[in-house]
């Protein structure tokens, strides 16, 4: 910890303590109110620790040395620009202590936590409610471990949170550099795992305000347009990789189609269209959109479908765990249920069905259904070519 009480009932940041060359004078845990000493090293940063066998247990001992010194870097920096900041301020009616408490105004606190270690997503979630139902607003920084790469993990997938001009983004904190890392626009690729994003490096130092760096993420985020090239023939030969190899989602998969009459090469080309939010979404991609195509044409041509009837058809396939989502506390239910909108966009985009207002949909024709592989294969080639040539 950084910040300990002395004898006083004052707080003393161990900061502002490492010069003082006393180390037997007395300080406490700001919540258990056990006694503490200054821990001082010639390599790793300045702190307070418990002596041993302590109980505490809001205060840990497992601190790594990046997070001691990445809330150094955070508190220093808020400060030089006048920010009111606390650190570690223990909130008791919580029984929280964020790693630090900021106010950028006078009616909203910021609790900022920067993340280095696993921790549960009950915990994650317990303590982001706790946050906002106390009127505080929270931000997740990432550190070191869980720096976004070039896959998501379900740990990251908790801190994610969305934004109207730079859509899916991701903070991190590189202690090393002493940047603010903003990975934003994180959108899924294609039917795969692999993701694609872009990124700001901000430099903390005395020149860069916080105001500076929102205003340099909008000004270059504004006009953002990541899209998810398609890659057809790559999500069919995924599917077919997955039948050769066994793997149990695709087995589960091919077994339900079967049932209905289809296989992995009549499979119409729409199932294997990726969907905006995908990233959202735990359920085998084809599986789920199969199963609502599926619903939809079992109305006759000219039938209407209704914004209503669309929104009912998505609850009853979350309760039936034919639509799951990802654990991502952050991100909205509204905003997770979007793919299902994207998909209508799709369906009518190629033709399965015409908009005759925001809301209402008329049903015009069947998904065609190809003969052999061959026929599948040349017009997914096809199509991947001509969506290469227009981007």
């Amino acid at each position: 910890m950084l910040v300990a009480v002395n004898k006083g009932n004052q707080y003393v940041n161990a900061l502002d303590e490492q010069k003082n060359k006393n180390r037997k004078k007395d300080y406490y845990c700001p919540s258990c109110k056990e006694p503490v000493f200054l821990k001082k090293g010639l390599i790793k940063q300045d702190h307070f620790t418990h002596f041993q066998k302590s109980d505490c247990t809001v205060f840990s001992e497992g601190e790594t040395q990046e997070h001691i010194l990445g809330k150094n870097i955070l508190y220093r920096w808020f400060t030089q620009q006048e920010i009111p900041c606390q650190l570690e301020a223990y909130l008791p009616n919580l029984k929280q202590r964020p790693d630090l408490l900021i106010w950028l105004d006078e009616q909203t606190p910021v609790a900022l936590e920067f993340q280095c270690s696993a921790l549960s997503a009950e915990r994650m979630i317990e303590r982001t409610s706790g946050y906002t139902k106390n009127g505080y607003r929270v931000y997740w920084i990432l550190g070191q471990n869980f720096h976004l790469k070039d896959k998501l993990t379900n740990f990251q997938r908790l801190f994610i949170q969305e934004h109207n001009k730079i859509g899916c983004y991701l903070l991190e904190l590189h202690v090393e550099t002493n940047d603010i890392v903003i990975r934003y626009g994180i959108i899924q690729e294609g039917n795969s795992a692999c993701i694609i994003s872009q990124c700001r490096h901000l430099k903390i130092d005395e020149s860069t305000s916080l105001n500076t760096v929102m205003q340099q993420i909008m000004l270059y985020s504004t006009n953002i347009q990541i899209e998810s090239k398609k890659k057809l023939i790559q999500s069919h030969y995924y599917l077919n990789r997955g039948r050769n190899y066994q793997v149990p989602i695709i087995v589960d998969f091919q077994k339900y189609i079967y049932k209905k009459g289809d296989s992995l090469v009549s499979l119409p080309l729409e199932v294997y269209l990726p969907v905006k939010n995908q990233l959202f979404i735990k359920t085998l991609s084809y599986f789920w959109k199969y199963q609502f195509l599926e619903w939809i044409m079992e109305r006759n041509s000219g039938d209407i479908i209704s914004k209503k009837e669309i929104a009912r058809k998505a609850t009853i396939m979350i309760i039936n765990n034919e639509l799951n989502f990802y654990v991502m506390p952050l991100i909205s239910d509204e905003s997770k249920r979007k793919c299902i909108t994207h998909f209508v966009t799709l369906l009518n985009e190629r033709g399965l069905l015409i908009a005759i207002s925001q809301s209402e949909w008329i049903v015009q024709k069947e998904p065609q259904r190809y003969k052999n592989e061959k026929e599948k294969i040349t017009e997914f080639l096809k199509l991947d070519s001509s969506l290469i040539m227009d981007s």
